[in-house]
């Protein structure tokens, strides 16, 4: 389009044009993916004096920056012909420093005015009741139908004032496609990841009812008597596994509070696992072990460890201090005594911790460490202490030899 560039001199000033309106339509009508960063990057090139030749120029300035596609690049070039028209068809004041006084003044006389001015300026809603009627000539032809742009002929925010645009608009409108997804997940190990360890821990037992064929016993039995009179049955193989989850609680273990949630809800819907039962502790296990996070329905440790299964899978789940990075040898002691009440109970135990393990050295989970079996919390390490708890892990001082 050959339009001369006096538009922007001689009807409003270069940070005047409805550049905004533009760039929200495109937004929240065209459902272009387009962010503050988009719409700054046009005004600083208008600052440094890009886009400022003529119209074409900043037709193609905004297209090369907003544009994805031709089809995008079209419709940009569509808003901008209407913005031309609109523009055009304002009458021409030369004292545009005394409107803008005027328009302040009014602006300023009192809160309802101000809300009035704004209720009554055009939006996606009102804008064909809107008492604002602005001639259009008819519209250009184009080589496909467009949605018709909703340009309210007020004077655009200022720039900086985009941002609440953008923001507003997605607490009003419903946005078309999702921008972000909130990560809910615990980055070191995934949930899919937890719930593959868990199914991970098995000790199959044949029990019940004889239903599956016994394939050598079958064999033998017809080398004996040289007949197929009956097949061997066996019971089926069932997952006997019982997993104790004792989760640190509070203090330095508040950040991890998610990561803990997330270990018991997955081993106690996608584990697979014959029983979950889970226990939390402060620091240590001392006299009572608790069965809800708020420390609430004390059990003492004494009646856990009687009633503990044998071939129960213990899981501890403790920063052991490393989040501090103190040594407190007090609890070391402690600890110490409470790992060998339940070795005297239980033969397979390990303990998970959330802090990386180069974190814990020359500090109290560097100490328990050493007469532990410890990891941190990866999928490394968590597949580690699932071995750890089938009688299957070697070498701890492998992974972490730092600590021998």
């Amino acid at each position: 389009m050959g339009r001369p560039f006096a538009v922007f001199t001689t009807i409003m000033k270069l940070e005047e044009l409805p550049l905004l309106d533009i760039f929200n339509s495109l937004r929240q009508r065209h459902g272009l993916p387009l962010g503050v960063e988009e719409y700054l990057a046009v005004v600083r090139s208008l600052e440094t004096g890009f886009g400022i030749s003529n119209c074409e120029e900043l037709e193609q300035l905004c297209c090369m920056l907003w544009a994805k596609s031709e089809e995008e690049n079209r419709l940009i070039r569509r808003l901008f012909e209407e913005m031309w028209i609109q523009i055009e068809s304002l009458p021409v004041n030369s004292d545009l420093n005394t409107q803008e006084n005027s328009l302040t003044l009014n602006e300023t006389e009192s809160d309802a005015n101000t809300s009035n001015l704004i209720s009554d300026s055009p939006t996606p809603e009102n804008y064909e009741s809107s008492s604002i009627e602005t001639s259009i000539p008819e519209e250009p032809q184009v080589d496909e139908p467009l949605p018709d742009l909703d340009i309210p002929p007020t004077i655009t925010p200022e720039p900086v004032q985009a941002v609440q645009a953008v923001r507003s608009s997605r607490s009003e409108q419903e946005i078309k496609r999702p921008r972000y997804v909130l990560l809910t997940e615990y980055f070191p190990v995934t949930k899919r990841q937890m719930k593959q360890c868990w199914r991970s821990l098995r000790r199959p037992i044949r029990q019940g009812m004889p239903t599956e064929l016994d394939l050598e016993e079958t064999v033998a039995k017809i080398g004996r008597e040289g007949i197929l009179l009956q097949p061997v049955l066996t019971p089926p193989r069932t997952n006997r596994s019982d997993l104790i989850l004792l989760i640190d609680q509070e203090g330095s273990m508040v950040p991890f509070h998610e990561l803990s949630r997330q270990l018991a809800e997955t081993a106690q819907r996608g584990g697979r696992l014959r029983t979950t039962n889970v226990y939390y502790f402060h620091d240590y296990p001392d006299e009572y072990l608790y069965q809800h996070p708020a420390m609430l329905d004390a059990k003492p440790v004494s009646e856990f460890l009687e009633d503990i299964d044998e071939r129960a899978a213990v899981l501890i789940v403790s920063d052991a201090g490393a989040a501090r990075g103190n040594f407190d040898q007090e609890r070391v002691d402690n600890t110490k005594v409470w790992i060998e009440q339940l070795q005297q109970s239980v033969r397979y135990f390990a303990w998970l911790n959330p802090m990386p393990s180069e974190c814990w050295r020359q500090t109290t989970a560097g100490e328990i460490a050493r007469f532990v079996s410890m990891f941190e919390m990866s999928s490394q390490g968590m597949n580690a202490a699932i071995s750890v708890l089938r009688g299957r892990y070697i070498a701890g001082e492998v992974m972490y030899s730092w600590l021998m």
